[in-house]
């Protein structure tokens, strides 16, 4: 894969030296004196300023508190001190999460006015690793939608092809790394809010074990469905990032960076499933890098067998999701945007219990689908990222509903609570980065890295597919 889009790359230097480096390379040069935290903050906020308005990723840029933080790791370093894996490093933080003395309006005019006065549990884990917040970045409203189209700022843009969407909800954390305006970003994923927009940006994307990483919107997720997980370009930074956000240091024994630095022992049972369980054909693009992942797969040793559909169906799991969406609190209900409004009067329609149930036979269906295989391999989406603004004539069911066909792979895991991964691999003929996506078994996160890794520096991932047969 490409470092960067073209027009977001930087002429060969060293500020491109600086920018291609992963986050965990930028830390230590940081540590070793190559450069300086400041340095490093003032070159991102410089791209945030010059790039952003073609991208849309930032809601919020807090550039002169990021000035000060980065001078004061700094003197921290120059000290002597033990310094933590990822200090200095810039990182910004989606509008869902509570920043001291910052906005929070979880893309909504609904929350227009809100400030927050505390950190949550997301922010102050990345304080103890070390970096230096420079903002925050969009997201859909509510974290409903795999786009980020909402009524408070300009859409968000895909920086491979910004005519068509960086995904949702986490699309502003997205675009923001594939833009290179930070070089890491934590998403949260419900359906698959951490890796749509992690395919269609290029990036690495890990939904994580049910519960493995603290969750700060646990208190309005009754049924466990969203997950807190890393947006990067290299699995280690992807594994690096999870490490933190559980308080692990990462590489020590028993982290997930030391457990991707393994290989994978040759022989996994992998099942492939290509059939999108919606009424929507995988696009031949997609079905191409599945195949060509696949081929590698085999050719290290590893089974794989195709499966049938994971029969999760998008009217038995609308209830779940639409009840969880009546738990969020909103200060003005009359400022939602319509497809929320739609989904919330939904969900009051439907009980706790009610939807309980529904998820434990979803889950136990899902569960049931894999036969027994160790890992599962699939499109991380069975369709192109949409254009900006696709279906925007539609009333709020059929806008929903014509959107839903992104999430047919990614949804299934957050019933399950199983971790899932996606690896980018490639382009289609557009120029848009196509993801495969790796699901496990409860705890497996460190396998599907280790996998992930495994595969990440192999050459089939620049290649280009066809969108139709014979393209």
């Amino acid at each position: 894969m490409p470092h960067f889009p073209a027009e977001f790359d930087e002429a060969p230097g060293p500020r491109a030296d600086r920018l291609r480096l992963s986050a965990l390379d930028q830390a230590a040069a940081i540590r070793d004196g190559a450069f300086k935290s400041a340095e490093l903050v003032e070159m991102y906020l410089e791209r945030i300023a010059r790039h952003d308005g073609r991208v849309g990723a930032f809601v919020h840029v807090m550039a002169e508190r990021a000035r000060r933080d980065a001078a004061e790791k700094d003197r921290l370093r120059a000290s002597g001190r033990a310094l933590p894996p990822f200090h200095g490093v810039p990182v910004a933080v989606k509008d869902l999460h509570m920043l001291r003395a910052a906005p929070v309006r979880f893309g909504s005019r609904a929350w227009r006015h809100l400030w927050s006065p505390v950190d949550d549990l997301t922010v102050r884990a990345l304080r103890r690793a070390g970096f230096v917040i420079v903002g925050k970045t969009a997201t859909s409203e509510l974290a409903l939608l795999p786009v980020v189209e909402t009524d408070i700022h300009p859409p968000c843009r895909n920086p491979w092809a910004p005519d068509h969407t960086s995904g949702g909800s986490s699309g502003g954390a997205a675009a923001a790394v594939a833009a290179g305006l930070i070089p890491i970003s934590p998403g949260s994923d419900g359906g698959g809010s951490v890796r749509i927009p992690a395919s269609v940006c290029g990036l690495v994307g890990l939904k994580p074990t049910r519960a493995a990483i603290p969750n700060p919107h646990a208190p309005v997720d009754f049924l466990g469905m969203t997950a807190i997980g890393p947006l990067a370009r290299s699995v280690d930074d992807a594994a690096g990032l999870a490490d933190v956000l559980c308080g692990r240091p990462p590489g020590t024994p028993g982290s997930w960076l030391a457990a991707a630095r393994t290989p994978p022992k040759a022989g996994l049972k992998i099942a492939l499933w290509l059939q999108c369980p919606l009424d929507v054909e995988t696009a031949p693009s997609h079905v191409a890098a599945v195949r060509s992942v696949v081929a590698r797969l085999e050719a290290l040793g590893h089974g794989v067998t195709p499966i049938p559909p994971v029969p999760v169906a998008l009217d038995e799991f609308l209830p779940i999701y639409q009840r969880l969406f009546t738990k969020t609190p909103v200060i003005f209900e009359s400022k939602l945007q319509p497809v929320t409004a739609w989904f919330r009067t939904e969900g009051n329609r439907h009980t706790d219990a009610q939807v309980r149930a529904a998820l434990t036979r979803l889950a136990g269906l899902a569960d049931a689908a894999d036969h027994g295989f160790d890992l599962l391999v699939c499109p991380t989406l069975p369709i192109q990222a949409p254009f900006i603004g696709a279906h925007g004539d539609l009333g709020p069911e059929a806008y929903f509903r014509a959107l839903a066909p992104m999430g047919g792979f990614t949804a299934a895991w957050n019933v399950t609570g199983r971790p899932a991964l996606t690896l980018p691999w490639g382009f289609d003929w557009d120029g848009l980065p196509i993801g495969v996506q790796f699901v496990g078994r409860a705890g497996d996160d460190p396998r599907l890295l280790a996998l992930a890794r495994q595969l990440e520096g192999d050459p089939a991932r620049r290649e280009i597919y066809p969108m139709a047969p014979g393209a």
